[in-house]
């Protein structure tokens, strides 16, 4: 029809009336133009919005995770540094806080990810979509770092945790983990960022068996030397998960969200 009408003017001679059908046809190709971006941006922002609440549900649990496996390992390191100060004579310890403190100097704690959706978003595309808001950088940076892995890794093949086990009689390790090994948290109590392991207890031991047990390790000539090298790691590593604590901190998770969410087990309801 337009092009009929084209063709006629042309052939009128009518210029006016061309430039204003070809006015037209420009007109509606932008204007179709225009829409299609339009739905498309829709749809895009749709789904952005889509993935930025799966990731932030998630990312919140996880920041709750993040922050006690740090708290964690501040304890560890803080147990750690008392037996290293025990042995080498500073800051002499009882023979049950010793050996409390000797065997959750040992210990390591797991980061397991909530879900997928962090590896989704990676694999489909989705992460560009929400890298350029604040949560989605900074949940790029933690999902990014090597820390928690450097925990585990570290935490299962210390020389002291090693040596821990091979010198330590088994009867007293058993005690010491049923009494004083980690602990399951509420929820409350996790939001509250109670410790894991940070907790007193009291070994169901004679005073005999206690005093045997922590100069096995007092007298071992390995025994300083692996705290030192436990100390300076975990050291290093609160150090720079602090950091990251710090920055992820702001997206943690509210109770209401991780009630909804009960498949989180860091914590047992009472």
């Amino acid at each position: 029809m337009l092009l009929r009408s084209v063709t006629k003017h042309v052939k009128d001679q009518n210029w006016f009336a061309v430039a204003l059908d070809f006015f037209i046809v420009v007109a509606g190709i932008l204007i179709a133009f225009q829409i299609t971006n339009w739905n498309e941006g829709r749809v895009l922002k749709k789904r952005t919005n889509a993935l930025i609440e799966r990731l932030e549900a998630d990312f919140g649990r996880d920041v709750l995770s993040a922050i006690s496996i740090h708290n964690y390992h501040k304890q560890v390191y803080a147990d750690a540094l008392l037996v290293l100060n025990d042995i080498t004579g500073r800051e002499p310890m009882s023979d049950e806080a010793f050996l409390i403190s000797a065997y959750r100097a040992t210990q390591f704690n797991r980061f397991t990810r909530t879900t997928a959706i962090y590896e989704e978003l990676v694999s489909t595309g989705g992460l560009e979509l929400v890298a350029n808001t604040k949560m989605g950088a900074t949940a790029s940076l933690f999902y990014g770092t090597t820390i928690m892995s450097d925990y585990e890794r570290h935490g299962e093949s210390s020389e002291y945790r090693n040596l821990f086990r091979s010198v330590m009689p088994i009867n007293i390790q058993m005690v010491v983990a049923s009494v004083c090994g980690d602990r399951a948290l509420t929820i409350d109590q996790t939001m509250n960022e109670e410790n894991l392991i940070g907790y007193e207890c009291a070994l169901d031991l004679t005073p005999e068996q206690i005093e045997e047990a922590a100069q096995i390790l007092r007298q071992h000539p390995s025994a300083a030397t692996a705290l030192r090298h436990r100390v300076a790691t975990l050291k290093t590593q609160n150090s720079d998960f602090g950091s990251v604590v710090q920055a992820i901190r702001p997206f943690l998770a509210t109770r209401e969200l991780l009630e909804k969410r009960s498949q989180m087990y860091i914590w047992n309801e009472e």
